[in-house]
């Protein structure tokens, strides 16, 4: 992860500008030179300090450490530990020593004297320092200090999520992500698309580890980013990604991977032969047709390979001798659906007439299968919702997805971004 230097690096020019207190002048030079309060030192902390300046001139890093390890005992004010603290900061910067700049940047916090821009980049620092040397809690507790103080750097958020997330907090790391991403948004800042990926990294590892009680709230937290991921980047290869993210945390059976797969070929995210053969797999016993669309748009894509001896084209023999029988079958199907005591025969012929791409026949007939009861209704609200958006009825497409419950519900969510964020490129 990339530290933020430029944090590091602002805390030293504001180092050396405030570094040069009037340890050594007369009271008429002690004014504070950067509009700060007078500065008034207890005398021993001033003379250890101003000869560990001079020492610090000449590159004596010995004799300067000597001397601010003699005023630290003589410390009385806010003042003495700020003008200490600046002091040691910079012997530690000089040797390249981190315990020294971070016993410098302590003193300075504590002391409340550092300035508002001062003190963000002195917390930022500390929680950096922190998570280097992998004390995560106390990374959380000084970032997330700073953020407080008002710094925004970017880097940030990376750094306390994954700081929760090394001390075993991965619903809290997901939780602050997730709000953050809400709170650019809403600043109508952009939000970085590493953060995304960080959460849905963070879900993806958390999958099958997480415990019984923390791995619901985690798929959903991780599921609500990957959203929001590809809502900002809707590009084929983030919607496809997003989908197997979904897949792998839900561990979707067969009945649902279908539903997704679904959703990937209409934002065009069927990228792989694996993924059409699969789908083709999924559907050929029932819906032969949908299956030999799959394959053929696969093959004129270059994607799936239908000469010689393979799966595919083993598939597509098959349902392609059973294409006429079914489509045929359809008339008489609807007519007996429409009369039946209960809907499944109505969800099943819906299936079959979506699988012609007959859209609004199937659209109609879920919502028989609905009304007439005796059906899963999630799945055939999911299904009459993806039948209206593919028939161009977005709005109703939009009510039916937000319908939706249970398993399926993140499916129809996704599918309501992607009505509102069509696949780019």
């Amino acid at each position: 992860m990339r530290t933020p230097s430029s944090l590091a690096l602002a805390l030293a020019l504001a180092a050396a500008g405030l570094a040069q207190p009037a340890l050594a002048r007369d009271k008429k030079q002690d004014a504070d030179q950067q509009g700060q309060a007078k500065i008034k030192l207890t005398p021993a902390v001033q003379n250890n300090l101003a000869a560990a300046q001079t020492a610090l001139k000449a590159n004596d890093f010995a004799t300067a450490q000597v001397k601010v390890d003699a005023a630290k005992p003589a410390m009385a004010t806010d003042q003495d530990r700020f003008y200490t603290g600046q002091v040691e900061y910079q012997i530690g910067k000089g040797k390249n020593d981190d315990a020294l700049q971070n016993d410098g940047i302590d003193l300075m916090v504590q002391s409340g004297q550092a300035p508002a821009t001062m003190q963000r980049q002195l917390l930022s620092v500390q929680g950096q320092n922190a998570y280097n040397a992998k004390n995560f809690p106390l990374a959380v507790q000084k970032l997330q200090a700073a953020q407080q103080a008002g710094a925004d750097d970017p880097v940030l958020v990376p750094m306390i999520v994954q700081s929760m997330q090394n001390s075993g907090q991965t619903v809290q790391a997901l939780q602050t992500l997730n709000a953050a991403i809400d709170s650019n948004a809403q600043a109508g800042k952009p939000v970085p698309s590493e953060w995304y990926q960080r959460g849905f990294s963070i879900g993806y590892q958390a999958s099958g580890k997480a415990s019984a009680a923390d791995a619901p709230q985690i798929a959903e937290l991780t599921s609500d980013i990957t959203r929001k991921w590809v809502a900002a980047y809707p590009t084929k290869s983030n919607w496809h990604d997003a989908l197997v993210i979904y897949s792998t945390q839900y561990k979707a059976p067969t009945d649902v991977q279908v539903d997704v797969f679904r959703l990937m070929r209409a934002a065009g995210a069927l990228t792989s032969d694996a993924d059409y053969r699969e789908y083709a797999e999924d559907v050929y016993l029932r819906y032969p047709n949908e299956a030999k669309t799959v394959l053929e748009e696969g093959n004129s894509k270059g994607i799936v390979n239908l000469t010689g001896k393979n799966d595919a084209t083993e598939v597509l023999g098959i349902v392609k001798g059973k294409v006429a029988a079914d489509k045929a079958s359809l008339p008489a199907a609807e007519k007996s659906a429409r009369v039946a005591a209960n809907g499944k025969s109505a969800q099943s012929t819906a299936d079959a007439f979506a699988g012609y791409g007959e859209w609004a026949k199937a659209a109609d007939l879920y919502k028989v299968a609905i009304d007439k009861g005796g059906v899963d209704v999630p799945t055939a609200t999911l299904r009459m919702g993806w039948a209206q958006a593919m028939a161009g009825d977005t709005a109703a497409a939009k009510t039916s997805f937000g319908a939706v419950t249970g398993v399926r519900k993140p499916i129809a969510q996704f599918w309501m971004v992607h009505l509102d964020h069509p696949t780019q490129g």
